[in-house]
Formats: structure tokens, C-alpha cells, sequence
């Protein structure tokens, strides 16, 4: 290599892994993958005249709880990241077990809010698209805290926390995804009904 065709590297911006193009290509999906069932939620309420379907009764201010931990979850998400990046390995894991926490609770909440419905995802369109919309939030969210708990069971067995900050990223990003489509959930069955 000639001296000429060397590239310097002082002030460049680090180039970015395909971990975290992976990551992003992910999100981008998983974005793609609730877009059809706010469609088809916006376009059934559209066309049916008693929207939600009578009988249906939904715990507002449950929700407005449930979700307010969920939203919590991202702000402890937010130190615990700090404190990886600080190199601060217990200040993390203790964040980010409240945060996994956080995420069990608002599941249980899920799980005690399905056995109380008056009404099942066959009974009407609503409920077919209540249950399809919130189930598939559900199943993020414990996909989302058994990431969570893998990146804590890795940095438990970490020796230097930059081994698992790629885990780190890609599991933060994914978990205020998650949030943040459960907020537009949260205004669409619950605020605007």
C-alpha cells in the first residue's frame, strides 16, 4: 500500500457494525409489522357505527396506570444505559432489573385486564381487533423483557462492559419501540375510543 492511496483516520466518525444496521432493519420491520393493525383498527371504527361495540367497558384509568409504568420502564431503561455507559456494571443491573420489573408488571396487568374483558375476540369485530392489537403489543413486551433479562444474565458474566454494549443498544432500542407504539395503542382504544 503506497502512501498516497492511505485514508487518513483522525476525525472520522467510527463506522457503525451491521449489529446496529441489523437493529434498525428489525425496528423498521417490526414498525411495518403494527402499521396493517392501526389500519385496520382507524378503518373498522370508520365503518361501523357503534364503535366500541356495545357491552364493552374498558378500565380507563387501569390502563392510564399500566401505562404510565410502561413509560416509567423507559426512563429507567434511560439511567441503566447511562450507567453502562459510565462502565458503572451494578448501577445497571439495578436499573435494569427495575426496568424488567416494570415490564412484568404491566404484563400481569395485561394477563388480570383479559380475564376481566366482558368480551372475547370472536364475539365482534371490535373484540377481534382489540385482542389482535393488545396481544401482539403483549407479546413485544415479553419478548422485550426476556431480552432485557438476557443482556442482564450477559453483563452478570461480563468482564468488561464493552462486550456487551451492542446487546445493550439493540435491546434498549427495541424496548422504547415497544413503548412508544403502546402510547399510540393506549389513545387509540383507550382516549379516542
Amino acid at each position: 500500500m503506497t502512501a498516497a492511496s492511505r485514508v487518513p483516520t483522525a476525525g472520522r466518525a467510527p463506522a457503525r457494525s451491521t449489529g446496529q444496521f441489523g437493529v434498525v432493519v428489525f425496528l423498521a420491520s417490526d414498525v411495518m409489522l403494527f402499521a396493517p393493525f392501526f389500519a385496520a383498527y382507524l378503518l373498522l371504527r370508520s365503518t361501523n357505527s357503534l364503535w366500541p361495540a356495545s357491552g364493552v367497558e374498558l378500565d380507563v384509568p387501569r390502563a392510564g396506570a399500566a401505562t404510565l409504568v410502561l413509560i416509567a420502564s423507559s426512563f429507567t431503561l434511560l439511567v441503566a444505559d447511562r450507567a453502562h455507559a459510565r462502565g458503572d456494571a451494578l448501577a445497571f443491573r439495578r436499573w435494569l432489573l427495575i426496568t424488567i420489573l416494570f415490564g412484568l408488571g404491566f404484563l400481569a396487568n395485561q394477563i388480570a385486564e383479559y380475564a376481566t374483558l366482558p368480551f372475547a375476540a370472536d364475539d365482534h369485530v371490535y373484540g377481534s381487533i382489540y385482542w389482535a392489537l393488545t396481544g401482539l403489543h403483549a407479546a413485544h413486551v415479553l419478548a422485550g423483557v426476556s431480552c432485557l433479562g438476557l443482556v442482564f444474565i450477559r453483563s452478570a458474566r461480563t468482564r468488561s462492559a464493552d462486550e456487551i454494549t451492542p446487546w445493550v443498544n439493540g435491546a434498549s432500542l427495541f424496548w422504547h419501540l415497544v413503548d412508544v407504539i403502546w402510547i399510540a395503542v393506549f389513545l387509540l382504544i383507550w382516549v379516542l375510543q
